[in-house]
């Protein structure tokens, strides 16, 4: 039932309808049967792992703010079987690679596992719904809307992240206008052409990327194009299901969060990772950064944050090195570009007012912007290279560009 397909059309057609017709009681039940369904045609294999931990977080949950053990023992039920389903294999892989190079014999290895669909998403969710019980922000709300809210199928599989607080009191009160069925549809029209038309159109100059002969063989204008191909094609595909996404919740009458505006012309890094995957930025940065300390404790120890945040955003979209090198990349960037307003451009504006006064500021901010703008991108699709090789291919790449 993928959001191309004409099953996805006349499922979400039917769910919506249906939705319409019931009593505000009735409706969250309405929504976890259609996403529990939804899940089931795609991973039928999986479903009770969901199911499962959808009971215990929420069983777990009603004595998390009194009890310690309760919250830690839902923490760790679905950080864990994230762990489990999603990095066992990568440990193996590197503990079996480090015990060939020490001569240390084989070591113990773990079972190849599937991973189950969508669960870096909804382990996400889980733990936003656990941690913000135990801080008390969560509203009063029954075992039907927490199934719903976990079960949400137009969000499940790619997001956006949601929040329980401003999702849970929709259910009950949506009434989709024609304004919403009109943006509705078209912003799931929108979502397919950007997926399909663009997407999957530019996919091919992309390639040399994806394997180790292809970036040997490549020239430097080749290997330019599939990068610049890819960063096209990244956003098109993820901001395209966004949009479906987006769309068909809407169709219900409902609001989820938006997840791109325009990252590309952003001028700097920082704002880029505001306009990228905005809730997964807004999640790293609630669930992530302010917990290690945010910006409070200095230059150094913010930067440290911001390294750390990016990392755990980088395994978050992949069991491989290569990911976590992307997220620390990032964090690199997101650090140095942190020491360089708090050290070069403050004291710089302080001791120099009119490069912001008058027409000289005009100018400088014109030419400030578009210079900010064109690195920003630059160094966001160089690191696009790291998202898609071994860390090993990309040196290689960098050396025949260079």
């Amino acid at each position: 039932m993928i959001f191309g397909t004409w099953v996805y059309g006349a499922f979400l057609i039917g769910a919506t309808l249906v939705f319409r017709v019931l009593p505000a009681k009735a409706r969250p039940w309405w929504i976890a049967l259609c996403g529990f369904g939804f899940y089931a045609y795609y991973s039928t294999t999986f479903l009770w792992l969901l199911v499962a931990e959808i009971i215990l977080v929420f069983l777990l949950v009603r004595d998390a703010r009194r009890h310690a053990w309760a919250y830690g023992a839902a923490l760790a039920l679905s950080l864990g079987a994230l762990v489990v389903f999603k990095y066992a294999n990568l440990a193996s892989i590197t503990l079996g690679s480090a015990a060939s190079a020490l001569n240390a014999g084989k070591l113990p290895t773990f079972p190849q596992l599937v991973l189950p669909l969508a669960i870096s998403f909804f382990t996400f969710e889980f733990v936003h719904y656990i941690v913000d019980a135990r801080a008390g922000k969560l509203p009063e709300h029954t075992p039907a809307d927490f199934f719903a809210f976990m079960l949400f199928f137009p969000t499940m599989i790619a997001g956006p992240i949601k929040r329980f607080q401003r999702f849970q009191p929709q259910v009950g009160t949506a009434r989709a206008s024609a304004q919403d069925v009109n943006d509705g549809m078209t912003r799931i029209v929108i979502g397919l052409a950007k997926k399909i038309v663009i997407a999957d159109t530019i996919a091919p100059l992309a390639r040399p990327l994806f394997s180790a002969a292809g970036v040997a063989s490549a020239d430097r204008q080749t290997l330019l194009v599939a990068l610049l191909a890819f960063a096209v094609q990244i956003y098109m595909d993820f901001s395209g299901y966004s949009d479906i996404a987006i769309g068909s919740a809407r169709l219900f009458g409902i609001r989820v969060p938006e997840n791109f505006s325009w990252p590309y012309v952003q001028t700097s890094i920082a704002q880029f990772w505001r306009h990228w995957h905005m809730s997964l930025t807004s999640w790293i940065t609630d669930y992530v950064y302010i917990p290690l300390g945010g910006s409070r404790q200095g230059l150094a120890r913010t930067g440290l944050n911001s390294i750390a945040a990016l990392a755990v955003s980088g395994l978050w979209h992949g069991a491989q090195w290569h990911f976590l090198a992307w997220g620390l990349y990032h964090g690199l960037l997101l650090a140095g570009y942190r020491y360089y307003v708090v050290l070069l451009k403050e004291p710089l504006i302080a001791s120099v007012p009119a490069l912001v006064e008058g027409t000289t500021g005009r100018i400088a901010r014109v030419v400030g912007g578009a210079l900010g703008a064109a690195t920003t991108f630059v160094l966001v699709t160089l690191g696009w290279g790291l998202f898609v090789m071994p860390v090993e291919r990309f040196a290689e790449m960098l050396r025949r560009l260079l």
